[in-house]
């Protein structure tokens, strides 16, 4: 490796392996009217890569540094009470922690020691997420089976971490979608909001100080044709 930030240094690290179980069912209720499925995983990786922070070059590199589990459940939940009536339901719970995890120690002039992060949370990863989204889409005209589009949707990112000693975190945030307009057998019009109370929130972010905010409150029209 070279200091020089015109040669980026190369750092050799090995393939990552993962040994994964999931188990699950899927049920169409109600003359297809309720589907639920629900699904368990659990997921072992070992010589997992992780971005680390390499002193005194300030570079964050790929390297192998120890071993994650992960395990968790999804559920989703699709419902028509009535007809142009349908609700959605998604929740997500994951537990991903490192069992094992050495790092270069930061505070150090040279990063020659290290220290452990074993127990920490996984990267990017939420605790819960969940979605409910409602629409509702009546028949309105004969001419092009012309239908009204109306659809809601609250979405919910619980907890998670930024850098591997979890000392940057964002708390949980929520986002609020909707979309109306009408849809034709052959064409669609559609107006559009996305996080339609400007939440600020972070995308993603990085332990060297790199950040982006996800996007703020935004609108527009769609036209989608079959010509």
């Amino acid at each position: 490796m070279s200091p020089d930030p015109s040669q980026p240094p190369l750092y050799k690290y090995k393939p990552e392996y993962s040994n994964n179980i999931e188990v699950g069912m899927k049920n169409s209720l109600v003359h297809n009217r309720l589907r639920v499925n629900i699904a368990a995983f659990y997921s072992k990786v070992v010589d997992s890569q992780v971005p680390t922070l390499v002193i005194p070059q300030a570079l964050t590199a790929t390297q192998n540094a120890g071993e994650l589990t992960s395990k968790g459940i999804e559920f989703e939940l699709s419902a028509t009470p009535s007809k142009g009536v349908q609700v959605e339901y998604m929740f997500g719970y994951t537990d991903a922690r490192f069992d094992e995890l050495s790092v270069p120690n930061q505070q150090t002039d040279d990063g020659s020691d290290v220290i452990s992060l074993e127990g920490n949370r996984q990267l990017f990863t939420p605790e819960f997420t969940s979605m409910l989204a409602a629409q509702f889409t009546p028949h309105i005209s004969e001419w092009q089976s012309l239908k009204l589009l109306v659809r809601g949707e609250a979405l919910y990112l619980g907890d998670q971490y930024f850098d591997l000693a979890n000392n940057i975190k964002q708390k949980a945030y929520s986002l609020f979608n909707a979309r109306a307009g009408v849809m034709g057998k052959n064409f669609e019009v559609t107006f559009w909001m996305r996080n339609i109370t400007d939440k600020k929130y972070i995308s993603y972010a990085y332990d060297f100080g790199g950040t982006h905010l996800g996007d703020p409150q935004n609108m527009g029209f769609t036209l989608r044709g079959m010509f």
